[in-house]
């Protein structure tokens, strides 16, 4: 009777955005956990999925929460190696020793999970809305670095958005959807193309689901586009960054609609070598 009290007295929580600080923009470091009961709590559960990860209360310093506080649970120091692009659609759930649980998709952990709005003052065109702060590139499966500069000559580069769905309706995107370079300086009229990665990404997008979008081939796979492409362009250059997207919405009867829609992106800049 007494543990059925005390457990009564226990919330535990994963509460995001920013619940989860990144390494190298690829590993999860830490996962913050909320105790937002009245009694101290003792995390010995985390799972991803249905795997379990590993048992908090080994690692330095044990894993007590107390009430109304907040715990940074450091992984990535503990030799617990989670790659975030793998989990980001995954539930997560920790359990104290009480059993209480608590769970959360990976995505609203980093993002938060209050819906999505179209917000005109935020630069969101149409039924896609871009998170601007979350453009990346890396090469080959290297670490992925910050998507506004890039060296010049950098070889099988692959970008990776973040995008959200905010129609009411599903979203199929064809092959034929790009991210485009257009140099400001150089040679406007030769633009430098990526399109989608059919392995990574995604092609269906549901309505408030946040998904990457990793775009590395040189052309669609109808093209034989199995090939990466590189950074061909002059160096000390700007370039304006063109998302395009062609598909269909998928009606509530089943029946399909054209859709296109254009975003034009940050600048990104071609740094020497």
């Amino acid at each position: 009777m007494h543990m059925e009290q005390e457990r009564m007295q226990e919330r535990v929580a994963l509460l995001g955005p920013s619940a989860i600080n990144i390494t190298d923009n690829t590993y999860v470091d830490y996962l913050r956990i909320n105790n937002t009961g009245s009694i101290t709590i003792r995390l010995r559960a985390l799972y991803i999925g249905r795997a379990f990860i590993c048992d908090p209360s080994t690692f330095p310093g044990d894993a007590y929460i107390a009430p109304q506080e907040a715990l940074w649970l450091p992984l990535y120091d503990n030799d617990i190696t989670i790659n975030f692009d793998e989990n980001f659609h995954e539930v997560w759930r920790v359990t104290t020793e009480r059993g209480t649980t608590a769970y959360e998709l990976g995505s609203h952990l980093l993002h938060g999970n209050g819906g999505f709005s179209y917000d005109p003052n935020k630069f969101y065109y149409g039924p896609l809305m871009i998170l601007f702060d979350q453009f990346f590139w890396r090469s080959d499966s290297g670490s992925w670095s910050a998507g506004w500069s890039i060296p010049k000559g950098t070889r099988d580069v692959t970008w990776r958005i973040t995008i959200a769905n905010i129609d009411e309706r599903t979203i199929i995107l064809t092959e034929a959807s790009a991210l485009t370079l257009i140099s400001n300086d150089n040679s406007p009229k030769d633009p430098v193309p990526w399109y989608i990665d059919p392995t990574l990404s995604s092609f269906t997008l549901t309505p408030g689901v946040l998904n990457y979008l990793y775009y590395s081939w040189s052309k669609p796979a109808s093209e034989g586009g199995a090939s990466h492409q590189d950074i061909n362009i002059p160096d000390s250059t700007t370039c304006i960054t063109f998302l395009t997207f062609y598909g269909f919405f998928v009606e509530p009867d089943g029946t399909l609609t054209p859709f296109g829609e254009t975003i034009p992106f940050e600048a990104v800049l071609i740094e020497p070598t």
